[in-house]
């Protein structure tokens, strides 16, 4: 068991871990790492290892030795070890044991503060056992996602109730029937939204294209935990969707975003981003509606404009703001109902519209119009013809103007980042267009060396940095 067990994970990263094992050791891989090596799976981004030891002195083994920590400011015992290169994980987060206050550090008391059975096992490396008290590996085997303590997980924290949805989606598990009702019923409203925007985004970063997960999906926002945690959404509820009167908007909303289920590496918008905007999309595009429904059932008119209110969301959950920035933009030139020309498209391009995820959105809002039965597929091969044909003019607009894009520069944001020094603030963006019109002008500029030269130069112009 141990060899295979072991063997599921990267050359490098055994041998760092045996390293590991002798200067911090004893360590117990534990969590996704556990889960993902008993089913043979690579690791993921994060490997989570657990220690006897304090962090103080963990820290100061591992900086004798040549490695380098951090302490993490908002997780005050967890310690995190970057690892360089392209292959996962990306980061080693060593962990002291948690225990509650009464018993004894122990890596069982430390598994029984975790959220689902089949995170909750370790493996002491390098030969083993598993430890595994709350039978997670019965629970991978049967494909079921269940709490470690019910309700008491979730009181501990709330967050867990997204948690289990999300691994619930994540892994194309089976909810238990008890702890699924338990989290559905859950109010988050004491977590922190950017905790919130976290889960959501991993959800919505799924493809979930299979019956379980998409029902799964719909649940999750139907329920109480759902719709405390987008309100917003839950208000379309009572809108019938004037394109489509069998179905609410709320459906159209849902129909919208799960069209989504893969997006080309090539475009610049994201699915997660996508999916974003196709929700923002069902609660801004109906404001009057909204407003006049409000007011014939004699309840208190929204006093906020559709787009305000998107903006609220996005500050609520804390989204950065360069998301913030794409997906308001996005909805501004988002038009419904026209065809663009090709000079349309040309100026969207120019304005740095991601013009693919634009009419992708224009394409799935209206595809969520239409009835899901087969008595509109004219309609349908129209809608779709037509994304067709605008997605082919910009590849063409694309290729006809050739301008270089900032992720086609030799030297990525971290490398100049690296550089320059700074922390990440407008100026990042503002140096790479400069660094892609240098290119633009001779495409044989785009080598590391010549880009150093000029950010180099670009520095000694700048009063201040």
């Amino acid at each position: 068991m141990s060899k295979s067990f072991n063997n599921s994970l990267p050359q490098f990263l055994q041998t760092m871990l045996d390293d590991l094992n002798h200067i911090i050791g004893p360590i117990y891989l534990v969590g996704g790492a556990v889960r993902n090596g008993l089913q043979n799976k690579p690791p993921t981004n994060d490997l989570n290892i657990l220690v006897a030891r304090s962090l103080s002195e963990c820290k100061q083994l591992l900086n004798e030795n040549g490695y380098l920590p951090s302490i993490a400011t908002t997780r005050h015992n967890v310690l995190f070890l970057p690892l360089k290169g392209c292959e996962k994980p990306k980061t080693i987060e060593i962990s002291t044991i948690r225990h509650r206050p009464e018993q004894k550090p122990t890596v069982e008391e430390d598994l029984l503060q975790r959220d689902i059975t089949v995170n909750a096992m370790a493996y002491l490396w390098p030969n083993g056992p598993i430890i595994d008290p709350f039978k997670g590996q019965e629970d991978l085997n049967n494909r079921r996602i269940k709490l470690v303590n019910g309700a008491q997980t979730l009181k501990d924290d709330p967050l867990r109730a997204l948690r289990f949805f999300r691994f619930a989606l994540q892994l194309s598990f089976r909810p238990e029937s008890y702890d699924l009702a338990r989290s559905s019923e859950t109010i988050l409203k004491d977590v922190t939204a950017d905790r919130l925007r976290v889960e959501l985004d991993r959800i919505l970063s799924f493809p979930l294209r299979t019956d379980h997960d998409r029902k799964l999906f719909r649940y999750m926002l139907n329920t109480t935990m759902g719709t405390h945690l987008l309100p917003q959404l839950d208000q379309l509820k009572i809108i019938i969707d004037s394109g489509n009167p069998s179905q609410t908007l709320w459906e159209r909303t849902i129909r919208s975003i799960l069209s989504f289920t893969s997006i080309p590496n090539n475009e610049e918008l994201s699915l997660l981003d996508l999916r974003w905007s196709a929700l923002f999309i069902g609660i801004s595009s109906t404001y009057g509606e909204r407003e006049q429904l409000f007011s014939s059932a004699g309840l208190k008119t929204p006093q906020e404009e559709s787009p305000v209110c998107c903006k609220q969301i996005l500050e609520s959950f804390c989204f950065s703001k360069r998301r913030h920035k794409r997906i308001s933009n996005l909805l501004h030139h988002l038009s419904l109902d026209s065809t663009p020309s090709d000079k349309v498209l040309k100026r969207l391009l120019n304005d740095s519209i991601p013009l693919e995820g634009l009419y992708r959105l224009n394409s799935a809002w209206s595809q969520a119009g239409i009835p899901e039965d087969d008595n509109f597929p004219e309609k349908r091969r129209k809608v779709e013809a037509r994304l067709f044909d605008i997605l082919a003019s910009c590849k063409n607009i694309r290729k006809a103007i050739k301008r270089p894009r900032t992720n086609e520069l030799a030297l990525s944001g971290g490398d100049i980042l690296n550089i320059v020094r700074k922390r990440p603030g407008p100026w990042l963006g503002k140096l790479q267009n400069m660094l892609v019109d240098y290119i633009d002008h001779d495409p044989g500029r785009n080598r590391v060396e010549v880009l150093e030269r000029k950010i180099h130069k670009w520095i000694l112009e700048q009063e201040v940095i």
